[in-house]
């Protein structure tokens, strides 16, 4: 899999995904643009990450396969610099591609990018992702690299109009990366 910047020809591709995947989502995923249609979620997507990017303030990238196909969407969110240096976390997979290892693999790769102290990365020292109790196979992901749990944040996110539980999972650059 390849991580890379969302592009004006993914289109299809991410209104295809989008449409397979919604109601796979629908229980974990906040919904941030209602009520739009995918094309329209996609060009809101496709400048949202444009203008993060410029800003810093955010990393969304899509996991694509040698077809040229979406697996899935990784992100860095509300990246803080100064004495903070750090971001929160996120990723969806395609529910085609769900339970293939393409969850792991891309949340790895942000996680390297964040990490990274080159002119490639970013230099953070603390990612931290937010997961709901029930969300079994992202807290599976989040265990398998390595990220520790820390608490559990009550009524975090409406999602599904309901406030839920979140899970708190943080990990530093002193401990990336995960043995094994």
């Amino acid at each position: 899999m390849e991580l890379r910047p969302l592009r004006e020809a993914d289109e299809d591709g991410f209104v295809g995904m989008l449409r397979a995947s919604a109601e796979a989502w629908a229980a974990w995923t906040p919904e941030v643009y209602p009520g739009l249609s995918e094309e329209t979620r996609f060009r809101r997507e496709l400048s949202r990450a444009r203008l993060g990017a410029r800003a810093g303030t955010h990393l969304r990238l899509v996991g694509t396969v040698a077809d040229g196909g979406i697996v899935g969407l990784f992100a860095l969110n509300e990246i803080v610099r100064g004495v903070f240096q750090s971001a929160y976390a996120s990723w969806q997979v395609a529910t085609p591609h769900m339970g293939s290892g393409y969850g792991t693999e891309g949340v790895r790769a942000i996680v390297d990018i964040a990490f990274d102290t080159s002119d490639q990365g970013l230099g953070l020292h603390r990612v931290q992702a937010n997961v709901m109790p029930a969300n079994v196979r992202s807290l599976r992901i989040a265990e398998k690299l390595g990220f520790r749990r820390e608490g559990l944040a009550s009524r975090y996110l409406r999602i599904a109009g309901e406030w839920e539980d979140h899970a708190m999972y943080a990990i530093t650059v002193e401990e990336w990366p995960p043995d094994g």
